[in-house]
């Protein structure tokens, strides 16, 4: 297991004021001088002075207090207990991601970390946001403004004579803190200049939003980052970030009952989960002995420590579950594992994302369809077109998109041997999603590469399939619409296009694939992205209306792909059956027959 110290995050190009010493690596001068017009409190100003070269835990340690119950008064915010959250306010990393549990100080966390920087680095400008007017006021409240109103030390930095409402908290050393919303879209965030962006419930923020946000830091010479959020599906900006881009350290607690005495390398280390939960407490997953999770050799330690080898400046993530906060009641956890569904006991105890449905196809079904050979270059597909003959005719397959969150998508495909290859696949993007430049690609495609019929998305464009069918005869544009007929697919006379069962006919093609002995596409390389990735964005459910299968997609993903391919299979039945893959009726077999005479 690869063990991460605090060095080893530790950034060349590292900005905020941080050591290990509690000492600055690059100390910042607070040197503002008041305008004239401005009437500070020059003993408040004097106090600032005296903490500016701290680190952010050592500076909440000296000016934040909480709440002691048992002493029934407030008193000093302490990392005794929450060893865990030092490298996370300490590090840093310009990028950082949460993926926390309920109730484990997330909020506190965040706004402590606001607290500190806007202290420590004169004229600091902070962002956050959340996904709605409600929780950005509650973090308002609870997490800034209560903190100064209780700590002397906190009034240090501020003043009655500078802004304290609910969106914007201002400082005498010209630091301010800016909240927001931003839930349907971010146009209440553009344009406020920012050095550190906090995105608070990441999980409910719409993707599209997020690089909106980002650019409030274009300008910084900062430019930290830290999202934060309560996992819920496998289809949410949080998991997508966490998979991606993030160094996924976990808190790993040895069992010293493994390996030699006193050598933590041959210890054994315990990733914390519904395997560690026992009936009084925390136990090793591997002998069910008692373990603790602040043992002084406990420690962070990454799970994706090749992100660096993909990406420059990956996100810093830390998974915080319930289980190892020391001050939760052990039989509160373990009532909520008995009385709450899966979902909820994995999202807000454990901190994992959590789907109700399952993905029909694994990364691996896919690449183990692709094809290395299968190149789309310029030369390989002259090769290709060559060596195709009449007895190969090309079948074209579109799903029709928007060009947000939802492309035009062109596959074409023939049988090579006893295989349906797709040989070419392209997605409109950029100024290709223009309906006139579209529509003339297209047309050109089809004229170049001879295709003999086309599949067509029926509900994704109307005029767009009117025109082609105009251009190119109904006999060669075939529409297909998603519905729910008494069979698999059905030919409708008077509407002249096919209806498709969706979910038997999706079900159908996802088995073809997973059997490798049906299709096959591209080189996995120039297949991925973004291709493979629409394969795999989609999950099924169970409707219990319906009471039926179905299969869906986040909001923000994109299926497009898989949908034109299928279209392209369909369509290429009308010269080449496949009754092993479906099996329309006799009905609709004749139909098809009659319409092609």
């Amino acid at each position: 297991m690869n063990v991460v110290s605090t060095e080893e995050y530790k950034r060349q190009n590292g900005n905020v004021v941080i050591s290990e010493s509690g000492e600055p690596e690059t100390p910042e001068e607070w040197d503002y001088e008041p305008e004239p017009e401005d009437d500070f409190d020059e003993e408040a100003i004097a106090r600032s002075k005296e903490l500016i070269h701290i680190a952010p835990s050592k500076f909440i340690e000296f000016a934040v207090t909480v709440p002691d119950k048992v002493l029934q008064k407030r008193v000093p915010f302490s990392f005794e207990h929450r060893r865990y959250l030092k490298l996370p306010y300490d590090t840093q990393s310009k990028r950082v991601l949460l993926k926390c549990g309920r109730q484990v100080e997330k909020s506190t966390m965040l706004g402590n970390k606001c607290l500190s920087y806007s202290a420590i680095i004169s004229a600091f400008n902070t962002l956050y946001v959340s996904p709605t007017n409600l929780q950005t006021k509650t973090f308002s409240q609870d997490r800034l403004r209560e903190p100064v109103e209780t700590s002397e030390r906190l009034k240090a930095w501020t003043t009655s004579k500078l802004s304290d409402n609910v969106f914007l908290k201002k400082f005498v050393n010209r630091s301010q803190i800016t909240l927001r919303y931003a839930y349907h879209n971010a146009d209440r965030v553009r344009g406020i200049p920012a050095d550190f962006i906090l995105v608070d419930e990441i999980q409910d923020i719409i993707t599209d939003n997020l690089p909106v946000i980002e650019e409030c830091a274009s300008h910084s010479a900062y430019k930290l980052f830290l999202y934060s959020g309560t996992p819920k599906s496998l289809d949410n900006p949080l998991e997508k970030y966490w998979t991606e881009q993030s160094t996924q350290n976990e808190w790993v607690v040895p069992c010293e009952r493994h390996g030699v005495p006193g050598d933590p390398s041959t210890w054994f280390w315990n990733i914390l989960g519904e395997t560690n939960m026992g009936t009084k407490g925390l136990i090793c997953s591997k002998c069910g002995g008692p373990i603790y999770s602040m043992h002084p050799n406990s420690q962070w330690a990454s799970m994706n420590p090749s992100v660096f080898q993909k990406l420059k400046q990956p996100f810093e993530g830390y998974r915080i579950p319930q289980l190892m906060v020391p001050w939760l009641d052990w039989h509160e956890l373990l009532d909520k594992r008995t009385k709450q569904s899966q979902a909820v006991f994995h999202n807000e105890v454990l901190g994992l994302s959590y789907d109700s449905g399952t993905r029909p196809l694994t990364r691996q079904d896919v690449i183990d369809n692709c094809e290395p050979s299968m190149l789309m270059t310029e030369a390989n597909l002259t090769r290709i077109k060559q060596g195709l003959g009449h007895a190969n005719p090309i079948y074209a397959g579109i799903d029709w998109g928007t060009g947000e969150n939802t492309f035009t998508v062109l596959s074409l495909g023939a049988y090579i041997g006893e295989m349906f290859t797709i040989f070419y696949i392209h997605r409109f993007e950029g100024p290709e999603t223009e309906p006139q430049v579209q529509l003339d690609l297209i047309e050109t495609i089809i004229k170049n590469w001879n295709v003999r019929v086309v599949g067509t998305d029926y509900g994704g464009g109307f005029d767009r399939n009117d025109h082609l069918q105009r251009k190119f005869g109904r006999e060669k544009i075939w529409k297909y619409q998603y519905s729910q007929p008494s069979t698999k697919v059905k030919w409708e006379e008077k509407m002249h296009r096919f209806l498709v069962h969706r979910t038997e006919v999706m079900s159908d093609i996802f088995n073809a694939i997973k059997r490798k002995n049906v299709f096959r596409f591209p080189d996995w390389q120039q297949f991925e992205d973004p291709f493979s990735k629409d394969f795999l964005n989609i999950f099924s459910e169970y409707n219990e209306q319906t009471r039926q299968i179905q299969y869906k997609k986040s909001p923000d993903c994109t299926d497009d792909s898989f949908h034109s391919i299928l279209l392209c299979f369909l369509v290429s039945m009308l010269k080449h059956p496949r009754f092993d893959v479906l099996n329309p009726t006799a009905r609709t077999n004749s139909a098809v027959a009659e319409s092609e005479d």
